[in-house]
């Protein structure tokens, strides 16, 4: 079923069915009123049955709308809500769907009571006044019947059609081929019960209104007996050609737990060459059924007087034209049903064009619609004329104009809507639109297999661009990932060479400091030796001083004697100090020896200590250094880890002061060196990092980073381990563990 449009109030379903209604009510006078004016003829009080079943006939229509319209009231509302671009309420899927299949078939089932009533109601009227016997009126009634029953199958179908074409709007979790494949055996019923009884009422008619035999009613009473049989035989056919269609849509629609059809599904081909060939065949077989029934019924009629051989070619000609326009509406209707699956076919599966080819080609096809209209024309105006002239000879000639025209429309929208439907979709795909499919119209005729073709090509451009939009974005994540990997290895050769500077500076800086330390060693052996001559000097000159002292006890000279012993002891102190700085900084320099020996912790404190005292100004030390507790390594190098632990901790603290142990212990065999601090502390994040070599947290200029990486390598080389602990906010201690000496 066509889809419908939601925004701008394209879809009006009030609308839809007022037309339909109006179209169905044109159709249901032109077909069921004849048998009921026959009848109604023959009584001798017509008139007033006219005005009695006139209104009642009114009154029933008008109450039948009313109750389709109250039926689709929901549906209606729903709606106007969407059109209005409003969010509705859900609705249940099961009410909705039997709201949709409950309004065409009451109006059906209604609209065929009503006719059937009139007709049996008619027939027992004049069965009765005793102007017609039985059987006459049992045929008129039997007319009346099969009309009702053809237009009803009309408007079932009509209606159904329209409902159909809300059902995507208000059940999208509804598939249209799910739809189909429940609905369209009904569809193809009513079908084929519209065309058999709507053409054995033109059958009637054409024979009551062009051929005026009398008695030719009770001649034609057989004939819907007839037709019955062959419908019931070409419902058998019909359900043994559906098969492979059958067979489809048990393989995808049908099935449980299925992912969809696939692509290259085989039982669509042969699903679409069934639905290929079901119009033709089914079209084909009723309209051999319908002149072989109405050849019969005339033939009962032959023993009639005015039976001669103008009747008789007229008989021949009426036949023909009803049986071709069984064939052609027919055929009409049963594609119309079955495009929604040519549709469905061709937008999903790969159809081969050589595979799906129609047996029947477009300008065959052509050729027969303009023979048919030909025929008609020429066939009814013939009539017509041979005919005398009269109401019901204009009447059938006016059916027959219509027929004809509605043959020339069919034909020109058989053409132009797939014309249409290939222009509007070749304009979106040369705007690069590739995600609409191009089904076929209907059969694979030339514009079937053209709009197969173009759905290959679309299908084929679409998977190229999407190949190639993949391999653009494939290219350009590549592309990310290669800068990225480059901006990385810039930044890492960046860093890098901002190390290698580094630690270039940090060479020159560490080679300065190397020549430094031997200048110091120099300066400090040149500067020992007056200190040890002062210091040598000052014992006697303090015995001098006092042997002066003693001459004169008491005297002036004794004062001078006791001032320059004064003085004596604060030169003495100086160089006691001056000695014990030189001494430290002799050993400080001693970075390249060679030879292990014993180095006693509490001296290298002392001495570090000593060198410290300006850094350590602001600072409390406390020592709990046992004097015996010794290791055995390299004296400057041990110095060295001492110079650099307490210099970090006074550095840490800064001038607002604080406290800094200095302890040691023996534990399980070791000689632990312990420096801890009251400080700020290391953060967490900065903690694990602190052994990098050129790591520091302190500003440009103010630390090179390879503090504590050399404490680290120092401590290594001498066998130990350092440990730190640390919290923000609670200080910091390194803990230097060293074997024991002979361990």
């Amino acid at each position: 079923m066509p889809q419908a449009t939601q925004g701008g109030g394209e879809f009006r379903l009030s609308r839809k069915i007022a037309a339909a209604e109006l179209f169905l009510g044109t159709i249901e006078v032109t077909v069921c009123a004849p048998p009921l004016v026959l009848c109604a003829r023959v009584l001798p009080d017509r008139w007033l049955w006219a005005k009695v079943l006139g209104p009642v006939l009114l009154a029933a229509w008008a109450a039948s709308l009313f109750r389709l319209v109250d039926l689709l009231r929901s549906l209606t509302d729903q709606l106007a809500v969407l059109q209005r671009g409003e969010k509705a309420k859900a609705l249940n899927a099961d009410v909705t769907r039997r709201a949709l299949a409950r309004a065409p078939r009451e109006s059906a089932l209604v609209h065929f009571a009503l006719w059937t009533g009139l007709a049996l109601v008619l027939a027992g009227a004049v069965f009765r006044s005793g102007r017609r016997d039985l059987l006459d009126a049992a045929a008129l009634a039997t007319l009346g019947v099969i009309s009702a029953a053809g237009v009803a199958a009309v408007r079932l179908l009509i209606l159904d059609r329209i409902l159909g074409a809300v059902r995507p709007i208000l059940m999208p979790q509804l598939q249209a081929i799910q739809a189909f494949a429940t609905d369209y055996r009904g569809w193809f019923a009513c079908a084929a019960l519209a065309t058999l009884a709507l053409s054995h009422a033109l059958l009637a008619l054409m024979a009551y209104s062009l051929l005026r035999l009398p008695g030719l009613a009770r001649a034609a009473f057989p004939l819907w007996a007839l037709l019955v049989v062959a419908a019931l035989v070409w419902w058998r056919s019909f359900v043994r050609r559906a098969a492979p269609i059958e067979q489809y849509f048990d393989a995808t629609v049908r099935a449980r737990g299925s992912k969809g059809p696939a692509r290259d599904e085989p039982k669509a081909i042969a699903a679409f060459v069934a639905a290929q060939a079901l119009p033709y065949r089914l079209s084909a077989w009723q309209a051999l059924s319908v002149g072989l029934a109405g050849a019969v019924a005339f033939t009962a009629a032959w023993p009639w007087p005015g039976l001669h051989g103008p009747v008789v070619m007229r008989m021949i000609v009426i036949l023909v034209l009803v049986a071709g326009v069984v064939a052609i509406y027919q055929r009409i209707a049963l594609q119309e049903i079955l495009r929604p699956l040519f549709r469905h076919l061709g937008s999903r599966h790969l159809l081969p064009p050589d595979q799906v080819r129609s047996p029947v080609g477009l300008r065959l096809k052509l050729a027969v619609f303009f023979l048919g209209v030909w025929g008609f024309g020429v066939g009814f105006l013939w009539l017509f004329q041979q005919a005398a002239p009269g109401g019901s000879a204009r009447f059938a000639l006016v059916i027959g104009i219509v027929l004809a025209a509605g043959v020339v429309l069919f034909a020109v929208r058989e053409v132009v809507v797939p014309l249409r439907a290939l222009e509007e979709r070749s304009g979106e795909m040369s705007k690069g639109q590739l995600a609409r499919p191009v089904p076929p119209w209907g059969e694979a005729d030339e514009l079937g297999r053209l709009a197969v073709i173009f759905e290959e090509m679309r299908r084929s451009l679409r998977d190229r661009l999407r190949s190639t939009e993949s391999i653009n974005v494939d290219l350009e994540r590549e592309v990310r990932r290669r800068t990225e990997a480059l901006e990385q290895r810039n930044a890492e050769l960046h860093d890098a060479l901002e190390k290698l500077r580094r630690a270039q500076d940090n060479l020159v800086r560490s080679e300065k400091l190397a020549s430094m330390g031997r200048l110091v060693a120099g300066i400090a052996h040149e500067i020992n030796n007056p200190v040890n001559a002062v210091i040598n000097s000052l014992g006697p000159l303090e015995e001098a001083v006092a042997r002066i002292a003693a001459v004169e006890p008491g005297g002036p000279v004794a004062k001078l004697a006791a001032e320059a012993a004064e003085i004596l002891a604060v030169v003495q102190r100086g160089a006691a100090r001056t000695k014990s700085i030189v001494q430290a900084l002799h050993g400080y320099a001693r970075g390249d020896e060679s030879v292990e020996r014993e180095v006693f912790l509490a001296r290298s404190v002392e001495d570090t200590l000593g060198l410290l005292q300006h850094r350590l100004r602001h600072v409390q030390i406390i020592k709990e250094v046992d004097p015996d507790v010794r290791v055995r390594g390299f004296p400057g190098q041990i110095d060295q880890v001492l110079m650099n632990l307490l210099t970090n901790a006074a550095q840490a603290m800064g001038d607002r002061g604080g406290t800094i142990r200095v302890s040691t212990q023996s534990r399980d065999g070791r000689v632990l060196l312990i420096v801890s601090d009251d400080g700020p502390g290391i953060p967490a994040d900065v903690l694990p990092r602190i052994f990098d070599p050129f790591f520091t947290t302190k500003d440009v200029g103010e630390g090179s980073g390879l503090g504590l990486s050399i404490v680290h390598g120092i401590i290594e080389r001498h066998g130990g381990q350092i440990d730190v602990d640390s919290k923000p906010g609670q200080g910091t201690t390194f803990t230097v563990s060293f074997p024991r000496p002979g361990s």
